[in-house]
């Protein structure tokens, strides 16, 4: 928008692209004269934007100026402006707007400003507004008829006035091959039909209703549905006082067609249930949706398998994209990567952040139909199960959390409905054990076992020679030291305390002093001989310790490990 304002009058063009989109100028009033130069422009931004409002409300626009002073008061809200301006920048509030400035030499809005129309009143929006709806309820209700009306149209119909002749000369109606239909009716019902005058007007009437000419049937008709009854209370209310050819099918089609009737009526109509075919593998094909948010502000993520109904939980203290992307990423951790995830319109998946994160790990993002959740019924369905269990978990003042991890075993080890097999089963490959008892059958792969034995002595042959690793000898009742932790320049590798060792299993070691009992590998302990009372440690070199240390080193050639183990030595 480019705004202008000069001692008489204000300007103001409305442009898209280069090309005006609308003219708009008016004088200034007496007390606008006096302004200074700043509050006229100030004032030509203002009335410009209420002039256009039905183009920039709720939009993001520039208005172009070629006063300078204005990008300051406006692009700056920290600025303290004159009072008066101060007032129409408030004003201003509900437009979203940047003021840019432009030397006057260019604005096309400076001819509109010094040739303003001559009237200086100003029509507000509240009185456009009233206008409008003035002509649309004008124009729209219906007139009452009157009698005049009728009588004038009942004089241009050639139908009626063909039966008004025959009612005077008392003649039948005679037949007619253009207007078969409309006189044979009048030829039905002759005994029925009355002229009526009154003064210059002669009207029609069967019975004690009047005939409606053609052009006057959709306004009688209008004129009894005013309020909208139903198709049956305006055939009745017509019927009480007047009559026309087809009165019946004209005022259904009237009412069928009333587009207020249409919208106040709910509409049970359902599509056909379309299904979905099953995914061809497990966690091909996975649906999502919320549950939430609970009393606590937490919400339930829920990712299920399509395929084989398999649900996994994480719970999100909100819904937002940065939140659901890393629970999301952790449940494709655990399960892998699926070719298609299919979700509501929610806000976590209308952004670019979540559209990314597919692009990133490269899945399809199916959103379903806005506002039918029955598109995404196998999510749907869950939260219905899952709602409750919490609920019921709640009602027993049981911690719902610890519940939900119950519910999710027993829900994932119980064959399903639709696939007669358990989600696990499906998923995993085989049977959850459960609380309750049940005989398992021995799986053993017999090849797996034999390549993991095989591979498991390799191993052990390889770092059992380069630490020249030995048995250890130590038995129930044996002296030993404890290795120790260095603490510092003065720590020993053992504690000076001697330990009994009083329980052996394999290679794990329980030994007791008068202070404490460890439990370590054997590694861990050196053995002292039992008559062995001092408090000094012995050294490492006396012959008469026996330790768990291993051989002499032997030479390089001597341990290096075979040709065959050369795979597993480590980096």
């Amino acid at each position: 928008m480019i705004v202008d304002a000069s001692p008489v009058g204000l300007g103001a063009l409305l442009t898209q692209e280069g090309k005006v989109i609308s003219y708009g100028s008016r004088a200034l009033n007496d007390v606008e004269t006096r302004y200074s130069q700043t509050e006229r422009e100030a004032l030509a931004v203002v009335w410009g934007c209420e002039h256009f409002h039905l183009y920039l409300f709720g939009q993001d626009f520039k208005v172009i100026s070629d006063h300078k002073p204005l990008e300051a008061i406006f692009n700056n809200p920290h600025s303290k402006p004159p009072a008066r301006i101060e007032r129409w920048r408030l004003k201003l509030q509900p437009y979203h707007f940047r003021l840019q400035y432009r030397p006057g030499k260019t604005n096309a809005a400076d001819y509109m400003s010094r040739h303003p129309p001559k009237s200086t009143q100003i029509n507000s929006l509240s009185d456009i507004a009233e206008e409008y709806v003035n002509y649309v309820t004008e124009n729209a209700v219906p007139k009452t008829l009157t009698l005049a009306e009728i009588s004038y149209e009942t004089q241009k119909d050639p139908i009626l006035q063909r039966v008004i002749e025959a009612i005077i000369s008392e003649k039948k109606i005679p037949e007619s091959k253009v207007l078969d239909k409309t006189i044979e009716t009048f030829r039905r019902r002759q005994n029925e039909l009355t002229l009526h005058r009154d003064g210059n007007h002669s009207v029609l009437l069967i019975e004690n209703r009047l005939v409606i000419p053609r052009p006057l049937q959709q306004t009688v008709i209008k004129l009894a549905h005013e309020g909208h009854q139903g198709i049956v209370r305006t055939k009745q209310l017509l019927r009480e006082k007047v009559w026309f050819v087809n009165i019946d099918k004209q005022v259904e089609e009237f009412c069928k067609g009333c587009i207020p009737c249409q919208a106040s009526v709910p509409g049970q109509k359902y599509t056909p249930l379309k299904m979905s075919p099953l995914p061809n593998r497990p966690w091909s094909e996975v649906s999502m949706d919320f549950c939430g948010p609970f009393p606590s502000g937490y919400y339930l993520m829920v990712v299920i398998d399509d395929y084989s109904r398999y649900p996994v939980v994480e719970s999100l203290s909100k819904l937002t994209a940065k939140a659901v992307i890393p629970k999301l990423d952790n449940v494709f951790a655990l399960f892998g990567i699926p070719d298609v995830v299919k979700t509501d319109n929610g806000p976590p998946f209308n952004g670019s952040l979540f559209k990314e994160f597919a692009k990133h790990l490269g899945f399809q993002h199916r959103k379903i139909t806005p506002l039918w959740p029955q598109a995404n019924g196998e999510a749907e369905r869950f939260m219905k199960t899952i709602g409750k269990a919490i609920r019921a978990a709640d009602a027993e003042h049981r911690s719902w959390k610890q519940e939900l991890y119950s519910f999710l075993r027993n829900y994932r080890a119980t064959p399903h409905a639709t696939t007669s097999a358990t989600p696990a089963e499906l998923l995993l490959g085989r049977k959850l054990k459960t609380r309750i008892p049940e005989i398992i059958p021995s799986f053993k792969n017999t090849e797996i076992s034999r390549k993991d034995k095989k591979e498991k002595e390799k191993m052990k042959r390889y770092a059992d020679i380069k630490r020249g690793a030995l048995d250890h000898k130590l038995q129930p009742g044996d002296k030993v030291l404890v290795k120790q932790q260095k603490q510092d320049k003065l720590s020993t590798p053992y504690s000076p305390e001697p330990y009994e060792v009083i329980k052996q299993e394999g290679s794990m070691i329980t030994a007791k002093n008068d202070n404490k009992e460890v439990t370590r590998n054997a590694s861990f302990f050196k053995k002292i001989k039992e008559n062995e009372r001092s408090s000094e440690v012995p050294d490492d070199s006396s012959d008469e310790l026996i330790t768990a240390q291993p051989e002499p080193r032997r030479s390089t050639r001597e341990r290096r490990p075979p040709a065959h183990l050369k795979d597993y030595v480590c980096a």
